[in-house]
């Protein structure tokens, strides 16, 4: 199906082509993200893992759009690979254009919402109208507090932010207790124990450090 359509895809995106499910998982969460969109075919050379793909690449925090290519054209198989989280269903028998303007409009929806989080780091994603929070793609419970000084250190990454702005920024208070905001980190890091970045304290700075080069 790759090389079906290859040409036709070629013209309007760089193609990464994945076999299995397995060397998907390979993929770290930064290399699928920094992709525009994953289409998957229901049929993988291991067998029909399609669901499975769906629900790994949601489970990681995968904030470009999925969206699936079968031979299966019936309401049921549509409808149950939609609520597990497909962006859209195509069909191999559907002609290439409209699968491209299918894909590119996938894309686009999800460009404009990403107009209203931040970029997040690793699997963690922040939405600052909503106060909300989703780490691998599950919804995360932060206090204010804990959301905004995520906030800051995510938008400062990977340079430190000095105690005395996080006191100003997130706290309002000056004059605050060192106790507190290490208090506040310890909570923070016990919540994003599956996070791939801890939250440290140096001296007189915080700031996100990658669990993989420590």
């Amino acid at each position: 199906m790759v090389e079906l359509f290859r040409e036709e895809f070629e013209s309007f995106f760089g193609v990464h082509q994945v076999e299995t499910l397995g060397d998907l998982r390979l993929l770290s969460v930064q290399e699928l993200n920094d992709h525009d969109a994953v289409l998957l075919d229901m049929e993988l050379p291991e067998g029909a893992v399609g669901l499975e793909a769906i629900q790994y690449l949601k489970s990681v925090g995968l904030r470009s759009p999925v969206l699936v290519l079968s031979n299966d054209e019936s309401i049921q198989s549509r409808i149950q690979m939609l609520s597990n989280g497909a962006d859209d269903y195509l069909w191999k028998a559907m002609d290439p254009v409209e699968m491209l303007v299918r894909i590119k409009n996938a894309i686009l929806r999800c460009q404009e919402n990403k107009k209203n989080t931040e970029p997040g780091l690793g699997s963690l994603a922040l939405f600052p109208n909503q106060i909300t929070a989703y780490l691998s793609g599950k919804s995360l419970a932060l206090s204010k507090i804990e959301f905004h000084l995520m906030l800051i250190l995510i938008r400062n990454h990977p340079v430190p932010v000095s105690l005395d702005e996080l006191k100003s920024e997130v706290w309002k208070l000056p004059s605050l207790e060192i106790g507190t905001i290490n208090t506040f980190i310890w909570k923070l890091n016990k919540k994003l124990s599956e996070w791939e970045f801890r939250i440290a304290k140096l001296g007189e700075t915080v700031a996100l450090h990658s669990k993989s080069i420590e």
